[in-house]
């Protein structure tokens, strides 16, 4: 599997299926993770190209941010997972903190801070991989990465809801306000143990409540994360409702 590193200004390089390609950002503030773990680290994206890219087609794009930190924006290996490597082109993209002095969880003002670094990101990703699916884009997250999701949709002002297709919240994302940016669109709610599972299904009533189309998941492991043996529904979730 081909890999290789570039600067935001380098230009595009020739991807090939199955390679991975990570993009730094130089003039973008440092990333939650940099602050939290107290390391100089510059601001990245990593893009994987499914192993049946093609060019010529249109693919669609699979985006999950991390829990915690967020991470640091490296290899996007769950995502890859849950796609099984085919079809999607799978990014991977840190969290932006406004201020980590407010908290740990990703809340309304981090979302407004983070959406122009995004943006930034998904243009380059877009300069980079012009085939994207303009119709199927998902974008989601565990735990604070669906807390960012959440708070991405309320402080972008329509944008995230414009630019996305479907989204996924696991563990997660019961911050969002703007149920209604939901309206027409695959929703899929996960929860990963019975504590949880009340609130999740609380999330994704308001979802269906306001328009959105939605699925409902539980996979009880007994604790809080994104467990592996979600991943074939998730799967099968992404390929059907998320691609309708």
């Amino acid at each position: 599997m081909a890999a290789c590193i570039a600067h935001a200004a380098a230009p595009a390089r020739k991807l090939a299926p199955g390679s991975t390609v990570t993009v730094t950002f130089p003039d973008i503030p440092p990333t939650f993770h940099a602050v939290s773990q107290k390391k100089a680290v510059k601001a990245q994206m990593t893009v994987f190209l499914p192993t049946n890219y093609n060019p010529g087609r249109k693919h669609p794009l699979l985006i999950l941010l991390g829990g915690g930190d967020g991470g640091a924006g490296g290899n996007p290996g769950v995502a890859r997972a849950i796609s099984g490597e085919r079809d999607f082109i799978c990014a991977s993209m840190p969290l932006f903190k406004a201020d980590p002095k407010t908290g740990f969880i990703m809340v309304d003002a981090d979302g407004k801070y983070m959406w122009p670094f995004f943006k930034t990101m998904l243009a380059k990703l877009e300069e980079m991989v012009p085939n994207i699916a303009p119709e199927h884009r998902v974008l989601g997250g565990f735990s604070n990465g669906a807390h960012a999701t959440s708070a991405l949709l309320d402080e972008s002002d329509g944008e995230v809801a414009r630019r996305f297709s479907a989204f996924l919240f696991v563990e997660g994302g019961g911050k969002l306000h703007r149920y209604d940016l939901l309206k027409g669109k695959p929703f899929l709610m996960v929860s990963s143990n019975a504590k949880s599972r009340p609130r999740a299904q609380e999330i994704c009533g308001a979802a269906k409540a306001a328009g959105a189309k939605t699925s409902f998941l539980c996979e009880d492991v007994g604790k809080h994360c994104f467990p592996e043996s979600a991943y074939p529904a998730v799967r099968t979730w992404l390929r059907g409702p998320a691609l309708e």
